[in-house]
């Protein structure tokens, strides 16, 4: 190879690999997405972390300390999808209710890139992890209920039997 060769080859992949950086930068973390959503990863410009208000249903992020302010974001990715998912967070403070938490505290790309990677890896694992968890609770459900039925099943049959035979035994048309 001439050096004018290896010095275009040498340029083309410098170019490449500072163009593609903040593109491999933006991909985001799902389970960084997670501790940011929970609070125990701090956001950079020091906002409120997601589950002050709202919950992730599925990921034991329920709504914490009783608190419903905000809606249950389980959902949203499958119904807004990835752009409306990334306009939501590139400005979190158009919403009313988060004016206050988010105007001075905006959220960074990485931050947002992550985000957006938890609520996308919450849709795909909302579908099995419903199915699963809803079987379990049926099956515990019926299991409970036929030992209940069967509890009181069988003391009535004992209360009703045993006035039966004796009146079978001693009463009418009886064996005695």
């Amino acid at each position: 190879m001439t050096r004018l060769a290896v010095n275009c080859f040498s340029l083309l992949t410098v170019g490449l690999l500072l163009f593609s950086a903040p593109a491999l930068a933006q991909q985001g973390d799902p389970l960084r997405g997670e501790a940011l959503f929970a609070g125990t990863v701090s956001f950079a410009q020091g906002g409120a972390p997601c589950l002050a208000c709202h919950a992730i249903g599925g990921h034991d992020l329920g709504q914490a300390a009783g608190a419903s302010y905000g809606p249950d974001l389980t959902a949203l990715f499958t119904d807004y999808g990835e752009d409306g998912v990334a306009g939501i967070l590139e400005d979190p403070a158009a919403f009313e209710s988060m004016q206050a938490i988010f105007a001075e505290h905006p959220l960074s790309d990485q931050e947002r890139a992550d985000l957006s990677a938890f609520f996308a890896s919450v849709a795909e694992s909302e579908k099995t992890d419903i199915g699963v968890r809803l079987t379990g609770h049926v099956v515990l459900a019926t299991m409970i209920f036929l030992v209940l039925i069967g509890a009181l099943g069988w003391r009535r049959l004992q209360g009703v039997r045993k006035p039966l035979v004796e009146k079978a035994r001693y009463g009418k048309g009886g064996i005695a």
